[in-house]
């Protein structure tokens, strides 16, 4: 099995000053682009400074190879999975009763969707997916999140709704948003799979 730690994933040294920061982010931007473009093996790092445009020594100078900078494009992903969920908490709760469910499927389905070129390199090509830190922590913080939101909605779900069911209902969310929008199925359509996702999900917390 591979390991993580056969691969240099973390950054020689983080930007300090704010010349330094446009450089390293430009680094990470490019990679980003070009993996959903070139792939995983097919992105080099000449790749990535000639797309940053800075030159080689300077990408070095913050990253010891590719590698770092896929774990750096990862985290960002993550965050901006997060960031785009939490934005729309406030909405899906201030929706009605019965449209609240449809809505957080809706919005999980898209933010994933929105990413999908690169979710797919993370989920079919790169070899340390599972081992790096951000992904590690995603389903923790998708239950942390899916939880902030149960306590938000006070009575509009049921009391005995335990952590154990929120867990289970977090990966049977995150597995088949991530199976429909990798692989959408010509039947049922997806617009079929996700309604009936939220219908039995409500059916679990209502």
């Amino acid at each position: 099995m591979t390991k993580a730690r056969t691969f240099a994933l973390r950054p020689r040294k983080l930007p300090a000053q704010k010349r330094s920061k446009v450089t390293f982010d430009a680094v990470v931007d490019a990679c980003t682009v070009l993996l959903p473009l070139l792939g995983y093996a097919g992105t080099t790092t000449n790749h990535i400074a000639e797309r940053a445009g800075v030159n080689i020594a300077s990408l070095y100078e913050y990253f010891p190879g590719k590698d770092a900078i896929v774990a750096q494009v990862a985290e960002r992903l993550v965050r901006r999975v997060l960031q785009r969920l939490g934005r729309a908490s406030a909405a899906i709760l201030e929706a009605p009763e019965e449209d609240a469910v449809r809505l957080w499927i809706d919005l999980i389905y898209e933010t994933v969707a929105s990413e999908r070129r690169l979710v797919a390199v993370f989920t079919y090509q790169v070899p340390y997916t599972n081992d790096l830190d951000p992904m590690r922590r995603m389903s923790s913080q998708l239950l942390a999140f899916s939880e902030q939101i149960r306590r938000a909605a006070g009575d509009r779900m049921r009391r005995d709704v335990s952590s154990a069911t929120m867990h289970l209902i977090v990966n049977l969310v995150s597995s088949t948003i991530l199976q429909v929008v990798l692989d959408p199925p010509d039947t049922p359509t997806t617009r079929e799979i996700l309604d009936e996702l939220s219908a039995r999900i409500d059916s679990w917390i209502r």
